[in-house]
């Protein structure tokens, strides 16, 4: 999956971030997690096989229909049944997802376009239940095209750690009160 993804300049979570994360859901045992960013499929298909050790399920969200194509057809060939992989605007998709009364989530991971991690970010809240975990990856990488994002945070006061598990990289991880 990785090579398919490097092959087709899609970018994916480092393989340190990717355990980090599936360690970090093994920690906290959520049973119904959101993924913002599909992209081929890489981070959800380890997140979602980590899930199954406790019987998690994975919604996961890309707005590109071909990269939602391939991993649609990389959850299948690993058979992946655990994935609820939807293609569209997660804005839209998660307003429409609270409106319809639809089941919270009890963590988020954000993984998309990373001007908008903010916008991302307020939507997953509406979503997600109380004392909800929220994963956000690149975030010192692309720290520049996230001010709107630490703003936000420093605005709500939102308390936040940084894992630099990656030598390039650092994941954030929010616990909501």
């Amino acid at each position: 999956m990785r090579a398919h993804a490097a092959a087709h300049r899609v970018p994916v979570m480092s393989p340190a971030n990717t355990d980090f994360v599936c360690q970090l859901l093994a920690q906290y045992r959520p049973v119904r997690v959101l993924e913002i960013g599909t992209a081929t499929g890489v981070s959800a298909a380890a997140m979602a096989l980590s899930l199954l050790s406790w019987g998690g399920t994975l919604t996961t969200i890309e707005i590109s229909v071909p990269t939602h194509a391939a991993a649609q057809a990389n959850f299948a060939a690993l058979g992946l049944r655990n994935v609820r992989c939807m293609c569209g605007d997660a804005r839209v998709l998660l307003r429409d997802w609270k409106a319809a009364g639809e089941p919270l989530f009890d963590a988020v991971f954000i993984d998309a376009q990373k001007s908008q991690t903010h916008v991302f970010y307020q939507a997953a809240l509406s979503v997600l239940g109380r004392g909800g975990l929220v994963i956000v990856d690149d975030v010192w990488r692309y720290r520049h095209k996230m001010a709107a994002f630490y703003g936000f945070l420093a605005q709500q006061q939102q308390a936040y750690s940084l894992h630099c598990v990656d030598e390039q990289d650092a994941t954030m991880v929010i616990r909501l009160r």
